[in-house]
Order: C-alpha cells, then sequence, then structure tokens
C-alpha cells in the first residue's frame, strides 16, 4: 500500500486507477457532516446483473479484499484502506443467495435493496425480461451497498482512533 501513497492529495479524476491487484480497486466519495463524521456519497458498483447467465459468488468476490480510495466532495483523496471483504462473506453470501432464489423464482421484478444487508441489487431504468417469467424486470447492477460502505467507514475509524 505504500505504492499507492503518492495518491493523497490529489485529484480523483487526475489519476490513473487503471492498475491489477489482488484486490478490488474502489474509488469511494465520501461527504463529512459538521460533526466530522464520514458518510459514503454512494454505492459502489460490482458487477452488471445479467438474469440468464448470473455471476457466481465465487466470481463476483474472486479477490477477498477491497482497497478503497477515499475521496472527498472536492475530489481530493484523503485515505487510503484495504478492507477484507472474506469478514462478511456470511452475510453477503445469504444477500446474494436471496437475489439468487428470486431470479430463479422468476420474482426478480419484485428485488428490493431494502431485502438485503450488504449485498443490493441496484435497479436501473430500462426494462429486460427475467427468466422463469413471462413479467419484465428492470435491468439491474449488484453493489455494495451504502449501509455497508458505512459499516467499513466506522470500522477504520475506530481502529484509527487506538
Amino acid at each position: 500500500m505504500d505504492s499507492f501513497k503518492y495518491l493523497i492529495g490529489k485529484n480523483i479524476n487526475e489519476v490513473d486507477l487503471d492498475v491489477s491487484s489482488d484486490f478490488i480497486l474502489a474509488p469511494l466519495g465520501y461527504f463529512t457532516k459538521h460533526c466530522g463524521r464520514k458518510y459514503p456519497s454512494s454505492k459502489f458498483k460490482l458487477a452488471d446483473l445479467d438474469y440468464f447467465d448470473l455471476i457466481s459468488f465465487s466470481e463476483l468476490f474472486k479477490k477477498e479484499a477491497i482497497f478503497i480510495i477515499w475521496f472527498d466532495e472536492d475530489g481530493i483523496i484523503t485515505d487510503l484502506e484495504i478492507y477484507y471483504l472474506s469478514n462478511d462473506f456470511d452475510i453477503l453470501f445469504k444477500d446474494y443467495y436471496h437475489i439468487k432464489k428470486a431470479i430463479d423464482n422468476g420474482e426478480a421484478h419484485r428485488l428490493r435493496e431494502g431485502d438485503t444487508r450488504y449485498l443490493g441489487a441496484s435497479r436501473l431504468s430500462e426494462m429486460v425480461m427475467q427468466p422463469n417469467s413471462d413479467k419484465l424486470a428492470n435491468k439491474r447492477e449488484l453493489v455494495l451497498k451504502k449501509k455497508y460502505l458505512q459499516k467499513i467507514i466506522n470500522e477504520i475509524s475506530y481502529c484509527s482512533e487506538y
């Protein structure tokens, strides 16, 4: 990670983040409330969700850790963190299974992000066919939800205080 320290202080739009690594590379924006607490500004897209060719859980999380490049409202990189997703694989797998089960049962049109804890099937506006149903469903992408990213921020903040 020391080789990436040069990124701190640079604008996220001015750095080349196309590097191969053993981690999922995640440039994530955040905003800070008046009390100084950080909050993620968006979800993090992992993959497009193809109803007819669903990516496997092991393929989705073939890299066990996420390398987070945090940047503020102005786009300035402020922190670099490595977070091991493997600590949460049990919850992530339950979420994945819930999404997969809905697709297999022809219920993709009923999926809501609120049905899962950390891994979401984020709805897009385009409508597509789904398997095992004659109903159209919104196209979706698999994302790490803001709630999960907030958990990561809280854990990192807690650890850095001690």
